[in-house]
């Protein structure tokens, strides 16, 4: 599921731990999730994950003015659709941010929208496995006249944190 329901459990005790923050400055708000493994990272963890940072890095890759947000939805979906995940993919790829978490455009199939410059959209694709866990990846892009600049700045680079 993309969005868990909180719990007692404490952290260590699971293997995944799926982190989804902003903050706000002004009147402004960003939007960022990263997975945190809490022990060694196992052969399927490092394989998904690779799946959907190549999802992400080819979506927004294909971010610019005047690009249908559909079709960049689609450059992330082929992605992980090819890989053999599609139907764990149960979401857009992002949405729209600025004076709300989530606002217009979305990347999603059925959008409609076209992306301009000045336009700040979330790119989170994921894969989702029943009693398993999910790993989504999100940053903030800026559609620029010429291309895009991604605002986040957390690192993506695996590594194991154990916890006592």
């Amino acid at each position: 599921m993309p969005h868990a329901v909180p719990g007692e459990r404490e952290l260590g005790e699971s293997e995944l731990v799926l982190v989804d923050w902003g903050a706000a400055a002004g009147l402004y708000k960003s939007d960022l999730t990263r997975v945190l493994v809490t022990g060694r990272i196992s052969p399927k963890f490092k394989r998904l994950y690779e799946i959907v940072l190549e999802a992400q890095t080819r979506a927004i890759a294909a971010i610019r003015p005047g690009v249908a947000a559909q079709d960049v939805d689609q450059v992330a979906r082929r992605v992980i659709d090819e890989a053999g995940h599609g139907r764990r993919f149960g979401h857009g790829l992002g949405h729209g941010i600025g004076l709300d978490v989530h606002e217009a455009p979305r990347l999603a199939a059925e959008s409609t929208a076209v992306l301009k410059p000045g336009m700040v959209v979330t790119v989170e694709p994921g894969i989702y496995l029943p009693g398993w866990g999910g790993i989504r990846i999100e940053d903030d892009v800026l559609v620029t006249r010429d291309g895009h600049e991604v605002l986040t700045h957390v690192g993506k680079q695996l590594s194991e944190v154990i916890v006592p």
